[in-house]
């Protein structure tokens, strides 16, 4: 604490990710930061709700900096810290003396490497000491979409709740989501859409190469209608249907108040749930899980207050997936250097581990990383990435006008490939040790089009040059001899590429000839593509009453999964052509493993 402080208001903003800002009135009085006061309306049960609240009931009953981020909210803790260090400078004070020690606020919580392993036999560990014990009926573990949906349909069912979640809000990666799939709703009706239920599942079976068993998606889109009929009887707010900017294949996505989740969807779960009496516990993270070699009885969990154990009668694992957990996801295949991560720091696979820790079929290898393509030179703060009009996954790095090639320096793929599935983009790089896409001046002018300041951008990239990631040059030699390809092949790919654009027939990959523009102007950019990973679908495995299966296909008694966690009906690449369908399987498993939950309970009493 610092007495120096001259009392007075003060005004500050916090800078949140993606540009977003909020303006603060801070108070001190007799020395001390008395109010920090947010000078927007907040919502309630929402990342900024926790970061406006928490932080600064931190900050003043310490009256410290030294305060730790949020999980899952580090850009909109720091600029709240940085904001009230800002107020400590104007009143007359030392930061130093209000920051005594440096913190970690990336928010993850990733297992160390022994904790990692591939027995994950710690998560099945009784802790040495338990502080309290709670009894439930149903545990659920994760507050997302899915745990969200599991949590209202179980109150619904008259079932005691209680709801885990290891970052201090609800939401998880559930907020950043935009909408739902349906079909044949009353919106599509209303809309003068219609489609048939039987064209769409086998257009994802035809896209998934008929790998997973397809009553997983006639369950889904059977129940599509009906889950969205519920959502909005529950108070959730939909505004439109379409195809998703063109990219699905049937105009199936109902788009969410606001186009988030966060304003859509979680408010009005969360006070649903609410109001039927579910007991939500905020900053508690699952760190084992309840086993006696037979039956999952409940977890062992980690609260700021100390250690719990939940004994449950059912446990549902919704915690979102492997998407920030750079072991999981390199386990997959993936490269991992230079990854970019548009998920929430807390989904660190949790869920996953815990079900590998009692003998669940491990289904990582083959599901389906929401992975795609970024530039490290260009703008790439924040977790919506995937949006930028310029380094975003539809725009410049997804390919198109651009010609792609390996370490080789020859071309691997269709550089249009995008147009079956945005996530092929990545795929055939899953498989190349560098992979640099190739354009000119020209047609980054084409792509970028109607985006201000885009060729001010592309110049302070390459002068910036974060990653050694983009350079310029007036010849492909010198592409070449920038990035290490060798010269000699590296141009010869480029005189055949532009050969095939000549002739308007590519003899490689059948590109779409309206996509094949030759780079015959310079100046060239070569730029590596490296990885941007919004979400992971699947891991665990599961009948379709999700409950956690093992190899056998024999369950896991008083096991689910839901949500990110589990997605049997995907192999290797999410089908984004069916859009929304992810947020469709995180409601629809939600609420029927409750309600499956509720008929494997009765049958434990008989």
């Amino acid at each position: 604490m610092d007495k120096s402080l001259n009392d007075g208001t003060y005004s500050v903003v916090a800078k949140g990710y993606e540009g977003n800002s909020t303006k603060l009135k801070v108070i001190v009085a007799n020395h001390r930061i008395e109010q920090i006061i947010p000078e927007k309306d907040i919502t309630p049960n929402t990342l900024e709700d926790a970061v406006f609240t928490q932080i600064p009931e931190q900050i003043i009953n310490h009256q410290t900096l030294d305060v730790d981020a949020l999980t899952g909210a580090s850009y909109s803790s720091q600029g709240l810290l940085d904001a009230v260090a800002e107020v400590v400078k104007q009143a007359g004070g030392s930061v130093a003396k209000f920051r005594t020690e440096e913190h970690d606020t990336t928010g993850s919580q990733v297992k160390t490497d022994s904790e990692s392993s591939e027995e994950y036999g710690n998560w099945i560990q009784r802790p040495n000491h338990i502080d309290k014990k709670v009894e439930t009926d149903f545990l659920i573990i994760g507050a997302g979409i899915s745990g969200l949906a599991a949590a209202v349909q179980a109150g619904e069912e008259g079932i005691k709740t209680t709801v885990i979640e290891k970052n201090s809000f609800v939401a998880g990666n559930g907020g950043g989501v935009e909408g739902i799939f349906g079909i044949n709703t009353d919106m599509q009706k209303a809309a003068g859409i219609h489609a048939e239920k039987e064209e769409i599942i086998a257009r994802e079976q035809e896209l998934g190469q008929y790998r997973a068993d397809g009553s997983f998606w006639v369950d889904l889109v059977n129940h599509s209608a009906e889950n969205i009929d519920w959502l909005l009887k529950e108070g959730v707010q939909l505004t439109k249907v379409d195809d998703y900017h063109g990219t699905c294949a049937f105009p199936t996505f109902h788009w969410f108040k606001g186009g988030f989740a966060s304003e859509g969807y979680v408010p009005y779960m969360k006070k649903r749930a609410d109001e039927l009496g579910i007991d939500f516990i905020l900053n508690a993270s699952a760190d084992g899980i309840i086993y006696d070699g037979d039956r999952v009885a409940g977890a062992y969990v980690t609260t700021p207050k100390g250690k719990l154990e939940i004994d449950a009668k059912a446990t549902l694992l919704a915690t979102g997936g492997v998407g920030h957990n750079p072991k999981l996801i390199a386990k997959q295949g993936w490269q991992t250097k230079n990854l970019h991560y548009c998920s929430m720091p807390s989904n660190t696979g949790d869920g996953y581990m815990m079900a590998m820790a009692v003998g669940a079929k491990d289904m990582l290898n083959e599901s389906a990383e929401f992975m795609m393509n970024y530039i490290q030179a260009l703008p790439h703060e924040g977790v919506h990435l995937y949006i930028d009009p310029i380094n975003g996954f539809m725009s410049l790095p997804s390919g198109g006008p651009v010609m792609f090639v390996n370490q080789d320096g020859v071309r691997l793929v269709n550089e249009n490939v995008k147009k079956d599935n945005l996530l092929y983009q990545r795929m055939a790089i899953k498989s190349t040790k560098v992979t640099y896409e190739v354009f000119n001046q020209k047609v980054y002018d084409s792509i970028t089009q109607g985006v201000d300041n885009a060729d001010q951008i592309l110049a302070d990239a390459v002068k910036r040059n974060e990653g050694h990631s983009l350079y310029k040059a007036d010849t492909f030699d010198q592409l070449a001899k920038a990035v290490g390809l060798p010269e000699a092949t590296f141009v010869d790919t480029v005189k055949r590429y532009n050969q095939y654009a000549i002739n308007g027939k590519d003899e490689e990959f059948n590109k779409d000839p309206a996509m094949l523009v030759a780079l015959d102007e310079g100046p060239y950019y070569i730029a590596r593509l490296d990885p941007s990973n919004l979400i992971g679908i699947g891991g665990v495995a599961s009948n379709r009453q999700f409950e956690v299966i093992k190899d056998d296909f024999e369950k896991v008694p008083g096991l689910y999964v839901s949500g990110m966690d589990s997605t049997m009906q995907y192999r290797s690449v999410y089908t984004i052509t069916l859009g929304g369908s992810a947020c469709a399987h995180n409601v629809n498993s939600g609420r029927h493993a409750a309600m499956n939950a509720k008929k494997y309970m009765a049958s434990l009493k008989s």
